[in-house]
């Protein structure tokens, strides 16, 4: 109880054996109090401007095929907006021909250039996926395998 709630208690005559609500300094008591302050996270940075920064990852095989017998789907974020575009695939290997499908509908829709994509450094997005980007100007980043 606090040193407050004794002195209130003493007013009404409460605490028969007690005289004075004045109270030593107890070391576990004021650890007790102490509240732990965290530390301030700062907001996600995020892009400025649209498609200067997709982030895309496959994610498969499902165990349940879909209607279209695909096993596979790939999502492509942008950055800035946060809106996804999802594709199915029946293999990883039509990663390249999906993301050539939508380089081009994203950059007709918003009348801009994709500039960088950021992807897990999957074998999906090695040769022919490295070379479109190259002859497209687009910047491929690569994170570790699965930490995206």
């Amino acid at each position: 109880m606090s040193e407050k709630g004794l002195a209130i208690l003493a007013k009404k005559n409460l605490l028969s054996r007690m005289k004075s609500t004045n109270l030593k300094r107890c070391i576990h008591c004021l650890v007790r109090k102490q509240n732990r302050v965290s530390f301030k996270s700062s907001p996600p940075s995020r892009k400025q401007g649209i498609l200067d920064l997709v982030h895309s990852n496959v994610y498969g095989p499902m165990k349940t095929k879909t209607l279209g017998s695909a096993s596979y789907f790939v999502t492509f974020i942008d950055d800035n907006s946060r809106k996804p575009s999802i594709y199915a695939l029946k293999t990883k290997d039509q990663v390249s021909d999906v993301f050539k499908q939508f380089h081009a509908l994203i950059e007709r829709k918003t009348g801009k250039k994709l500039k960088c994509i950021k992807t897990d450094n999957g074998g999906e997005y090695l040769d022919p996926f490295e070379e479109y980007c190259r002859q497209q100007g687009i910047r491929h980043q690569k994170t570790p395998p699965k930490t995206l």
